[in-house]
């Protein structure tokens, strides 16, 4: 299992914010991508505890007849979707993680795939909430658990993909303690390199961008608002 682990030494490694996007009132990002070639991040970030877990799960069947493997899939889709209505902290939704959607966007001709003559496909992805105490293990285990206790129909199978993203439901309530960080940097700034006789000009681009996010460990995410910051002082006047 390969996940993003980028704090050694106190020293964090440069890492994209791959796959990075807002989905509704929520950001996730892919917590098994690491990129080693430098990237810009502002100076003032937040590491934050993910909400949920997004992990995909592709249901295969390969059985001979089409219409067979439609009415095996969508059997299979009645048997995740009620289970999960009776499993605390889990919800399915359609598509891959990072670009999923709740039930109610698709109709079932949309989630099964062909493949090839004889091979049809359906994927699902299962946000799993982030307990107080869990781990990544608990809760890649408390997954493995739900998709291995679903009952399969017919010749289906249904296995758990390797890319996971972790998510915040609500990034926005995450914006105003960084805003107050950057405009207490802003002030040490202009301390630092002015005062009242040699004023200090701050000039802020980007802080009308949405809060975005990078994994930093199995769990956390570090957030930012992705600024630009100048400075200009009097005396150049």
């Amino acid at each position: 299992m390969k996940r993003a682990l980028l704090l050694a030494a106190g020293v964090m490694l440069a890492a994209m914010p791959a796959s990075a996007q807002v989905v509704r009132d929520q950001i996730v990002a892919q917590s098994n991508f690491v990129n080693r070639n430098p990237v810009a991040i502002p100076q003032i970030s937040m590491v934050v505890r993910a909400d949920f877990v997004l992990f995909s799960v592709k249901y295969t069947t390969s059985t001979r007849s089409e219409a067979a493997r439609k009415d095996e899939l969508s059997k299979q889709f009645q048997s995740v979707t009620e289970r999960a209505k009776k499993a605390e902290g889990i919800i399915i939704e359609v598509g891959t993680p990072g670009n999923s959607a709740s039930l109610e966007t698709a109709a079932m001709k949309e989630l099964i795939t062909n493949q090839g003559a004889d091979r049809s496909t359906m994927d699902l992805v299962l946000k799993v909430s982030v307990r107080e105490k869990d781990t990544f293990e608990t809760i890649r285990g408390r997954t493995e658990k739900f998709v291995a206790d679903t009952p399969l129909t017919g010749r289906v199978e249904g296995i758990i993909g390797d890319s996971q993203f972790l998510g915040l439901s609500e990034p926005k309530k995450h914006r105003d303690a960084l805003i107050k960080a950057i405009s207490d940097d802003v002030k040490m700034m202009q301390a630092s390199f002015g005062g009242s006789t040699v004023p200090v000009a701050v000039n802020l681009t980007g802080m009308e961008g949405r809060v975005v996010s990078r994994p930093v460990g199995p769990l956390d995410l570090e957030i930012y608002i992705p600024y630009q910051m100048s400075l200009r002082s009097g005396r150049n006047d």
